[in-house]
């Protein structure tokens, strides 16, 4: 019997064979039999399988010189490219009876960790959402004492790379900056006359998102999905979650000036900690961890606990988030190699 291999079951098949808990091709075979009321063998999963290797991937890509700019240079700098969804205030509405989001929290490319990036992917393929938080580390302008030569224009190619793979593999990605995305604009206005400030106008991760119909970057520094907030607050803390509390509780106070709808799950990025605590029973409040290398100015300064990279995956139900469902997945805690040099790893020079 042949299968039809719709775009829902290679999906789905990739999730599994990527789980955590090794599901067996027989395994495999009974689950999706089950979920698609249709007959899966084991030959027919085993065969799929090996074919999976043409699938889109991040990691291992082909990287000469700034393939992805040159790819989508004329895009980037001509008209704007119609989204499959827009959107203006915070909050965002997708009625489903059940949604699933994967959240990629503090990316800071070029040092991220391709590697965990597609372990998440693969494993979340059938997420009807991917919010993607602190995608750049601008590091060629950062204000830290820096000890590596990146070209912010090998940086920018990494990140179309990036929205690209991310358009390919999910129906809406949503991009939400952080500060370090800010770091351009703050280095051009130290220099530019005010009557130039128009060159600013539009900021880095639009402009690299323009490509790409399926990833929408975030006009807001806090978005809303149903009952579920998701910021990147400049809030930190050495102390466990102390952060993500404190943005609860700026939440609190902040919900009607910025028009929030009624929540219950607030994910807080930036901290590079991963965790969940809960405030009333009704709250569930969340750290989403890392997914980049140990950054030589944290071990340097010791200013916090080594970082935990992990990723977030949140189940709603007819837009109410599921406690029980939704939770955190971690990597650990990645060993600190001094002077990471995040281009040797492409066969690039420093």
């Amino acid at each position: 019997m042949n299968i039809d291999w719709t775009p829902e079951k290679v999906n789905r098949l990739s999730e599994l064979a990527s789980d955590p808990e090794e599901y067996s091709e027989n395994k495999i075979a009974e689950k999706m039999s089950d979920e698609f009321s249709e007959l899966f063998s084991r030959d027919a999963v085993h065969n799929k399988l090996n074919r999976l290797e043409e699938q889109t991937a991040l990691v291992d890509k082909p990287r000469p010189e700034m393939p992805y700019f040159s790819k989508y240079e004329d895009i980037i700098n001509g008209v704007e490219v119609p989204k499959v969804f827009e959107f203006e205030g915070p909050c965002i509405s997708l009625p489903k009876d059940r949604l699933k989001i994967l959240h990629l929290g503090d990316l800071h490319i070029p040092f991220q960790v391709d590697e965990q990036i597609q372990t998440a992917v693969n494993r979340n393929r059938t997420a009807d959402l991917a919010i993607t938080v602190e995608v750049s580390d601008c590091y060629s302008i950062s204000r830290f004492n820096k000890n590596l030569s990146i070209p912010l224009e090998l940086e920018i190619d990494y990140v179309l790379r990036y929205f690209e793979f991310m358009n390919e593999t999910f129906p809406l990605t949503l991009v939400l900056a952080g500060n370090h995305q800010k770091r351009i604009a703050k280095d051009l206005m130290k220099n530019l006359h005010p009557s130039l400030l128009f060159l600013m106008d539009g900021d880095l991760m639009n402009k690299l998102a323009k490509p790409f119909e399926r990833v929408v970057v975030c006009k807001t520094p806090i978005i809303q999905v149903n009952d579920a907030l998701f910021t990147h607050a400049e809030c930190f803390s050495k102390v466990d979650m102390k952060a993500a509390v404190s943005v609860y509780q700026l939440m609190g106070e902040w919900k009607e000036v910025l028009e929030l709808n009624p929540y219950s799950c607030i994910v807080q990025s930036h901290t590079h900690m991963l965790g969940a605590t809960y405030r009333g029973g009704h709250c569930k409040i969340m750290e989403s961890g890392c997914l980049c290398h140990v950054p030589d100015y944290a071990v340097q300064a010791f200013y916090s606990k080594p970082q935990t990279n992990g990723y977030l995956v949140l189940v709603q139900k007819e837009g109410k988030t599921d406690f029980n469902l939704t939770r955190e997945y971690t990597f650990g805690s990645p060993p600190y190699v001094p002077n990471f040099n995040p281009l040797g790893r492409y066969g690039l020079n420093v």
